[in-house]
């Protein structure tokens, strides 16, 4: 089930006893997680029917002792699971130092799937993972079985140009022309979150005016130019590390939040896994641009790239892209975060 599946069931008043969001595109986990939310909890009840449980050895134990107890004073009792590495691959070898905090996380996995046979209908039991799941993990399949995993996965630039469009109309009132909404995309990424906050800057520059123009667009969100990122993406590649930290430079004076160039850097490196993907495949130059979602000149460009550079080293920056991500929100410094992640990434 996706996002927009499971928006439907709940706006019709279907709640399901158990829900799992993952995938990768926090702002769709965020939205539907709010849904349920207002769906199974009484404002005036949330001090006494609302529990999350972050990172813990006895997590899930701690959860399923509460969702086994009757709401008070209210229909539902919302339990809400953060993080939980119960449902994450397994770790790689040379992880395997870290084996014992894994099993604890993975401690109750057992009493967890005994629970999905039969859950308490009063309680809606929810896990939050920021990332991907391991479909063939016997307890992933026991909640997919339930019917509540839902996929909150990132858009490609073409999804990612409908959802601002539609957007920009239901949240905002303007209309986004095609033409506008492509200029956005190519000019700051597919980040969801990012789009949003452009949109809402949009939307009060227009004004009065009843759509948001390619104009605007191009007059107001300037510092993200799809080329600046290439261009940066490029030096690391390459490790040019003088041209990389200029270029780093140019585009942090431009934005609000280095959080918007991560995100960037973290497209364009999945952009990069695909094109390597495509070429160890043998698609064609032709092909190719179609296949991935990219202008045909870009595309190309990276072709020459990709061939050089390791499909591990591709992993290795998508792996530190997601703990800079971790950090940055942690409340390190977000623009030191960035420079060391660049500077680390053409070692």
């Amino acid at each position: 089930m996706n996002q927009t599946e499971a928006l439907a069931e709940l706006q019709k008043g279907k709640v399901r006893p158990v829900y799992l969001l993952y995938g990768g595109e926090p702002f769709l986990e965020e939205a539907l997680f709010r849904e349920i939310k207002k769906a199974t909890v009484e404002p005036a009840t949330v001090d006494f029917n609302f529990h999350v449980f972050g990172p813990a050895p006895d997590q899930i134990q701690q959860a399923l002792a509460v969702a086994q107890t009757q709401p008070f004073f209210a229909e539902r009792r919302l339990v809400v699971v953060k993080d939980c590495p119960i449902f994450a691959a397994s770790r790689k070898k040379e992880e395997a130092e870290e084996g014992e905090e894994e099993a604890k996380g993975n401690a109750g996995e057992e009493p967890l799937i005994a629970y999905l046979k039969s859950p308490v209908p009063s309680t809606c039991l929810v896990f939050l993972c920021e990332d991907s799941v391991d479909s063939r993990k016997k307890v992933t399949k026991a909640v997919i079985a339930t019917g509540g995993a839902v996929e909150c996965k990132p858009y490609k630039p073409e999804e990612a140009t409908h959802w601002a469009e539609a957007r920009a109309t239901s949240i905002y009132g303007k209309k986004l022309p095609d033409a506008a909404a492509r200029l956005l995309i190519e000019k700051i990424g597919a980040d969801l979150r990012l789009i949003d906050n452009e949109l809402q800057k949009l939307a009060l520059y227009a004004g009065d005016a009843k759509q948001i123009t390619a104009i605007d667009v191009d007059s107001l969100v300037g510092g993200m130019a799809e080329t600046e990122i290439f261009r940066l993406t490029e030096a690391v590649m390459l490790k040019d590390r003088a041209r990389a930290i200029e270029l780093l430079g140019r585009i942090l004076r431009q934005v609000d939040h280095p959080l918007q160039v991560l995100a960037a850097l973290t497209n364009r490196f999945r952009q990069i896994l695909t094109v390597k993907t495509l070429v160890a495949r043998g698609v064609s130059l032709r092909e190719g641009p179609g296949v991935a979602k990219m202008h045909p000149f870009a595309y190309e460009k990276m072709v020459g790239h990709v061939r050089a550079y390791p499909r591990a080293e591709i992993i290795r920056a998508l792996q530190r892209l997601l703990e800079a991500d971790v950090a940055m929100k942690s409340g390190g410094s977000a623009t030191l975060t960035l420079e060391t992640l660049v500077v680390e990434l053409m070692q």
